[in-house]
């Protein structure tokens, strides 16, 4: 302080620049922070990288283990090939069967229906069921004799024709020897008779 000339008056005098060292004293106050808070945070990182190592450790342990039971399991798998070579065969062969039995039509259930049509006298000789590929459907012809004295033949022809599991019914062929030997050819819907 400096002296004033008034006795009574006391003068102060602030200087409001930053002192030189005063960034020294932050620099102290960091250390000594890092001194003592501070060693427990690197002592904790420390904790979790030696647990992170030890459980790194563990893992390649059981990593290496199960590689070794899986080294001692290719032989087994290796003689279980033809088995599965031989499934894998039956699952398509399944599949195959399966998509050809779904695309054509019960041939049994036709041949009954024909069966159950056909009057008594008449007899069938041959009944052909063919499947076309460019249009997925089945056509047939049915091939019989009928005696020549009734109207049988035109009654399977009537009772076909108005069979709904038949379509497009027409007689192709008719010969007249001791019987009427008659051809008719249609085809069936695309699900068949079920």
């Amino acid at each position: 302080m400096a002296a004033s000339k008034n006795p009574g008056q006391n003068l102060y005098r602030i200087n409001l620049l930053v002192r030189k060292g005063e960034p020294v004293a932050i620099l102290v106050a960091l250390l000594k922070w890092i001194l003592s808070s501070g060693r427990f945070i690197v002592i904790l990182v420390e904790l979790i990288v030696i647990g992170a190592l030890v459980y790194r450790y563990q893992l390649d342990t059981e990593l290496d283990d199960l590689k070794d039971k899986i080294n001692q399991e290719i032989p087994y798998l290796k003689s279980l090939r033809n088995d599965e070579i031989m499934i894998r065969q039956t699952q398509f062969q399944l599949a195959t069967i399966k998509k050809i039995k779904a695309e054509s039509p019960n041939y049994s259930a036709v041949i009954t229906k024909v069966g159950s049509l056909m009057p008594l006298n008449s007899r069938l000789t041959s009944i052909a069921l063919e499947q076309t590929q460019p249009h997925p459907k089945t056509s047939f012809t049915i091939n019989g004799q009928a005696p020549i004295q009734t109207n049988e033949l035109s009654a399977f022809i009537r009772a076909l024709k108005k069979d709904p599991a038949f379509s497009e019914v027409t007689l192709t062929n008719v010969a007249f020897e001791n019987e009427i030997k008659f051809s008719i050819s249609g085809s069936l819907p695309r699900g068949g008779i079920n």
